[in-house]
């Protein structure tokens, strides 16, 4: 009798860091998010301004490199485009 191991259900694997989930799970998650209310506008506001905080203090803890600096310049237009669409300035 052969046993076969499924590595993501193990615990604490680094192959399969996620948790597995199943198509009977996934099926379920996907219908209670498609019957969840959609977020309100406030709703969305308060998100945006919670991940442009988080987006900053990221940039902020992060060292500058050279290998890097395309993409946390990137990440720094993002956080001044989600800045100026709460303050509700025009964007240029």
């Amino acid at each position: 009798m052969a046993v076969f191991r499924r590595p993501e259900l193990e615990k604490d694997n680094p192959i399969a860091p996620q948790m597995y989930v199943g198509p009977r799970r996934r099926r379920a998650l996907l219908r209670e998010a498609s019957s969840a209310p959609a977020p309100g506008k406030g709703d969305m506001a308060e998100t945006l301004q919670t991940l442009t905080a988080a987006a900053e203090r990221f940039v902020a803890s992060v060292p500058p490199s050279k290998k890097l600096q395309e993409e946390r310049s990137a990440l720094l237009e993002a956080i001044i485009q989600a800045q100026q669409l709460l303050s509700g300035e025009p964007l240029p």
